[in-house]
């Protein structure tokens, strides 16, 4: 699915002319969903002379290659990773985070579910057993209490739950939440990781306990795989859906994305995270543009404070610390009858400039007291 939002962005300029007077050619590395894949496939790409990329989709694999970037002379712009670190403490020039961070992101879901479902009075979470897992935490909870400020009310977010993303079984882990006695849970864990424990729990009755569920950002992925099975009060993170507002009516490019993405998929159907490489193909392809260039230095430069149009609305990367900040997106995540059998039936949108931390490259962001 990055990939295909990746080859949209590429055709869509592509038709359009392609960039400084030259077709877009996009070429292709596995980093297999691991640091050390990552690292080879950022070193393979530059030795052969491709020093601008869309990759560490995931915070290891961000983590892991935007150290050894400079040395590389590469630039790389990453669609999804929201561990904090890489742009504060592990800060890089050559790094640009095109995406939400951890405190946007799960900080939001948590405001958001707290808002919204203000009659569930405690959060069972569980998340990986990483970095990012214990930033989801850390987050999660703020954006839940900053909730209860504003609704008066003060749920409990209990201690979380961390699991492997390597493994198959989560009947320990659902057990734990299921005797956990929270109301309303989160779940940290994504993709295949996610589908496996919500299907699992099903089997146990775990979707029936509790009132609500959120989730970090798997989307249509779960509502694919489980069909009519979804739990019945999913929301999750989500990046694009173009059949519904503000996407259907305010932003030209969601169109446009939905058009291109038929071309390269063969479907409409696909998850909204086809949005969050393309944005990030668009932010090299205008950084380039911009830059006259396609040399490190000058991408790097045009870059830092770019604004830029996606089909999710108006983006920015800020110059200081590589942050983008956009707007965040959460929405209900169901079962139809209609044609896939599957959708979103409702979204709903968050002003990331309301709520992104101030820039503090080379130094740990800490959450105020």
């Amino acid at each position: 699915n990055w990939l295909a939002g990746i080859k949209a962005a590429q055709m869509q300029w592509n038709d359009n002319g392609g960039l400084l007077g030259r077709q877009i050619e996009i070429v292709v590395r596995d980093d297999k969903f691991t640091s050390a894949g990552a690292v080879a496939a950022v070193r393979e790409l530059a030795g052969e002379g491709v020093h601008l990329s869309v990759g560490a989709g995931q915070p290891p694999m961000a983590v892991a290659t935007a150290p050894i970037l400079a040395e590389l002379k590469a630039v790389v712009a990453a669609p999804a990773p929201t561990v904090m670190s890489v742009t504060h403490e592990n800060f890089s020039r050559n790094f640009f985070r095109v995406a939400s961070n951890a405190l946007m992101l799960f900080g939001g879901i948590g405001s958001m579910l707290a808002t919204k479902f203000a009659d569930v009075g405690s959060w069972a979470m569980i998340l990986p057993d990483s970095e990012n897992g214990r930033d989801m935490a850390r987050y999660f909870e703020h954006g839940v209490k900053r909730a209860a400020a504003a609704t008066g009310r003060a749920p409990k977010v209990l201690e979380p739950v961390y699991a492997s993303l390597n493994k198959a079984d989560y009947r320990v882990e659902i057990n734990r939440l299921m005797n956990s006695g929270a109301e309303g849970l989160f779940v940290g864990l994504t993709a295949a990781p996610c589908v496996s424990l919500l299907q699992q729990g099903r089997s146990v009755g775990m979707d029936k306990r509790f009132k609500v569920i959120g989730e970090a950002g798997t989307e249509l992925m779960i509502a694919k795989a489980m069909q009519k099975s979804t739990p019945a009060n999913l929301w999750g993170v989500s990046f694009w859906a173009p059949e519904l507002e503000p996407f259907k009516s305010q932003y030209p490019l969601s169109a446009q994305l939905r058009e291109y993405i038929v071309k390269v998929t063969g479907t409409p159907h696909v998850p909204g995270i086809v949005q969050a490489s393309h944005r990030s193909a668009l932010a090299l392809f205008n950084a380039v543009k911009k830059a006259g260039s396609a040399e490190t230095d000058a991408v790097i430069a045009a870059m830092e404070g770019l604004q830029f149009d996606t089909a999710a609305g108006p983006y920015r990367i800020r110059k200081e610390d590589h942050q983008g900040v956009g707007y965040a997106y959460f929405a209900k995540i169901g079962a139809r009858d209609a044609e896939p059998g599957y959708g979103l039936e409702q979204v709903i949108r968050l002003d990331e400039s309301e709520i992104v931390e101030p820039p503090t490259p080379g130094k740990k962001f800490e959450l105020p007291a």
